[in-house]
């Protein structure tokens, strides 16, 4: 899908965002079976909504944008851990099993 985007360093998360003022963004862990499955409602949701723009980074890979997340929005890390933001703002962040496709929806809807 061209609409989920692997980023590793904020260069690449400010490339991958480019104009747009809302997108998702997700902390996945690849180890951890609570993050597997916050990884499946994230994919599902991502394959209905083609319009949308949905990020990932790997904790264990991209560690650095993963701090950087944390001091940008001010909010404590966690994983996994899914932002949305608005105009470079996160307006709606969930973490683990809270980590759901209804969830999305409900709050964009």
């Amino acid at each position: 899908m061209e609409n989920f985007v692997h980023v590793r360093n904020l260069d690449e998360l400010k490339q991958a965002v480019g104009n747009e003022q809302h997108y998702w963004l997700l902390k996945h862990s690849s180890t951890c079976p609570v993050s597997a499955g916050a990884w499946k409602e994230y994919s599902e949701y991502a394959s209905l909504h083609p319009h949308q723009l949905f990020l990932y980074l790997v904790v264990q890979e991209d560690k650095e944008l993963s701090t950087s997340i944390e001091e940008i929005t001010g909010v404590r890390h966690e994983s996994p851990q899914l932002f949305h933001f608005a105009s470079e703002q996160v307006d709606w962040h969930a973490s683990h099993n809270k980590i759901k496709s209804k969830a999305m929806e409900a709050f964009i809807a």
